[in-house]
């Protein structure tokens, strides 16, 4: 009778773990994992080499990255030769300090030179307005800004002083060369007045009656009218809505020139009118026509 061989365990192998891979999309080749990573290692290890051996500070291997990538950019002649500043010709020296806090010299690379940086450079310096920045390609920056021009007078309690666009007051301005300005008045008037001039540019109905708007608690206006009214505005937010309600009621009803004591705009979807008695009010008619 033939012997019965019993099942004899196999050998077990040693598991070994098959190196990961991927595949080159370009040219189909496999590359693993395992020499990626190590070149990754190898190419930190030269940089930090190299820095060690400039002195260990990576600032001066940027510096020079940079240098070689503008001596490249002027070779190929995209380097910044110019920068121009537009607007301010009237002023030089606000010209030059502009042209300084664009930190663009010539030679620099253009592709360096981003035009949203510079602005934030040159409205920090908080002297001008409306900043525009263009590259002319290949070779020129052009800055484009308006100087802040005088927009209302503001009475600090002792006397009138002209504002700028930029809410400043300007200290050798006198009020008496620009009566046509806004008049304001309150604390923090002179901060809020360049917002308040312009939403009343978006209503000119209004401007023409109005006698001088005074700041309230720091967040909106109320405004006197020629006809002594006063206009309760609502906060700063709302104040463009605000005024072309007012405008739009002046157009169909000229309701400014009307015998009120108030007008409360300060409820959004609601105009609150207060009436004056009809005596008061001719008489303060009369006073400001005379």
């Amino acid at each position: 009778m033939p012997k019965v061989k019993r099942n004899q365990p196999q050998p077990t192998r040693k598991s070994r773990r098959e190196p990961v891979t991927f595949v080159d999309e370009v040219t189909g080749e496999e590359v693993r994992v395992t020499s990626v990573l190590f070149g990754l290692v190898m190419l930190i290890a030269i940089v930090v080499a190299l820095a060690a051996w400039m002195g260990g500070s990576m600032s001066q291997i940027e510096n020079r990255f940079a240098g070689f990538m503008d001596d490249s950019a002027r070779m190929a002649g995209v380097s910044v030769n110019e920068v121009s500043v537009l607007g301010l010709e009237q002023d030089p020296a606000l010209q030059q300090e502009v042209r300084a806090s664009a930190m663009i010299e010539p030679g620099e690379n253009m592709f360096r030179a981003d035009p949203y940086i510079i602005r934030r450079r040159v409205e920090s310096t908080h002297k001008v307005l409306n900043v525009r920045v263009h590259r002319l390609w290949p070779d020129q920056v052009v800055i484009i800004a308006d100087a802040a021009e005088p927009v209302a007078l503001w009475h600090d309690g002792t006397t009138w002083t002209v504002v700028d666009g930029l809410g400043r007051v300007i200290p050798d301005a006198r009020a008496g060369d620009h009566p046509d300005l806004v008049r304001i008045a309150g604390r923090g008037a002179p901060e809020a007045a360049p917002a308040l001039v312009k939403a009343l540019a978006g209503a000119p109905e209004v401007t023409g009656d109005l006698a001088i708007a005074t700041r309230i608690n720091d967040r909106r206006w109320d405004m006197r009218l020629i006809s002594g009214a006063t206009v309760r505005l609502p906060e700063d937010v709302q104040l463009i809505s605000a005024l072309g309600k007012l405008g739009e009621l002046q157009v169909r009803t000229a309701l400014m020139q009307r015998p009120l004591k108030l007008i409360d705009l300060r409820n959004a979807g609601r105009v609150y009118l207060g009436p004056v008695n009809m005596p008061d009010f001719k008489a303060r008619e009369e006073a400001a026509r005379s």
